[in-house]
């Protein structure tokens, strides 16, 4: 028996319900995937722009690409919801009896879009922070490449990123960075009350530990990132704090002062080549009778943008004899923080000879 064409128009109805109802649930689920796929694009990019720090082209390129992405997710859910709401308009035409209204409440988020316009909300924030940062990061870089923050690419970097490289420099012990000299003060110094001079203090991680166990601790540190971040990091601990750097360290040798022992931590890969023999006199003439300098010199490749030149043990032996000093070699270690094709060779030089 052939169908009548009620039931042909009836099975068409129920075809085309089905249809649209499976549709209309695809497009539900897609609007609702799009928030965790903005905080995973957004989220992944900025990261990404936070470890890039010595690039800024990727930075912008990262940042572009947020502000962009959350545009581009801006549109689609304006698409989804618009085309979600031909689905429903056409439910409520072809079967009012089963259609539900969820735009009656007497509350604003009982309207209708509410959704929709909170989606696209937290989109457009997203999106403008990323241009923000970018603006705010062109900005930066363009005021370095026309001169108009310091012309010293180390001091530069360090102002930049103080607080990321803090993280890094105290999780290590001074035992682990420095067993030489660690050696040296339970041993040749122990029980001395000693004046210290930290030249390129950082965070403050060796001068803390000079000061913890009672000496008298004078921190030199020109980045004012880093000293104000340090001074937070070990306060309540004496330590004086100053503004002064190599070649000349003309603070310091204005002062007068002397020494017993002056540590160099990772701070001679920054001087340039043509400053280290001025450097070293200028350091050497802050030592008190008997006293010592340790300082390590950092031998891997140089890196410019940081302001890291290439070091070498001769070379720094042929730049302390020209200038009558014995250089003492003491431990070499793997660089602490995973770097292998960095290794740190720690020195020893005692005060000019009379």
């Amino acid at each position: 028996m052939s169908p009548t064409q009620d039931q042909i128009d009836h099975d068409m109805r129920l075809a085309a319900f089905e249809q649209n109802h499976l549709a209309f649930r695809s497009l539900n689920q897609q609007m609702w995937q799009i928030p965790l796929i903005s905080m995973t694009l957004t989220g992944g990019l900025w990261f990404g722009v936070s470890r890039a720090e010595d690039f800024p082209l990727f930075q912008f390129a990262l940042l572009f690409l947020a502000a962009a992405g959350n545009g581009a997710l801006f549109i689609v859910i304006l698409r989804l919801r618009f085309v979600m709401q031909r689905y429903l308009n056409w439910l409520e035409d072809n079967y009012p009896t089963g259609f539900v209204s969820a735009d009656d409440g007497e509350h604003w988020y009982h309207k209708s879009f509410v959704v929709r316009t909170s989606f696209q909300a937290m989109l457009l924030f997203a999106s403008a922070l990323s241009i923000v940062l970018l603006i705010v990061t062109s900005c930066n870089t363009w005021k370095e490449a026309k001169g108009q923050m310091p012309d010293d690419r180390a001091l530069t970097y360090y102002q930049q990123h103080a607080s990321s490289l803090a993280d890094g420099y105290e999780a290590l012990t001074f035992e682990a960075a420095h067993p030489g000299l660690a050696k040296i003060m339970t041993t040749d110094r122990a029980g001395e009350k000693l004046r210290v001079l930290d030249i390129g203090a950082g965070t403050g991680r060796d001068a803390a530990w000079f000061a913890s166990h009672g000496h008298h601790v004078v921190a030199v540190e020109p980045s004012q990132a880093m000293r104000t971040l340090a001074q937070t990091l070990h306060a309540g601990l004496s330590i004086d704090w100053r503004d002064d750097r190599l070649p000349e360290l003309e603070e310091m040798l204005n002062r007068g002062e002397c020494f017993d022992i002056i540590v160099a931590s990772a701070v001679w890969m920054h001087v340039r080549p043509d400053d280290r023999k001025q450097a070293l006199r200028s350091v050497v003439s802050l030592l008190a009778d008997q006293g010592m300098l340790y300082l390590t010199l950092r031998l891997g490749p140089e890196e410019p943008e940081r302001g890291i030149h290439k070091v070498s043990l001769e070379g720094f032996k042929a730049t302390a004899e020209s200038l009558g000093l014995k250089v003492q070699e003491l431990e070499t270690q793997a660089d602490l923080l995973g770097r292998t094709h960095i290794h740190w060779q720690a020195l020893r030089i005692d005060a000019w000879p009379e």
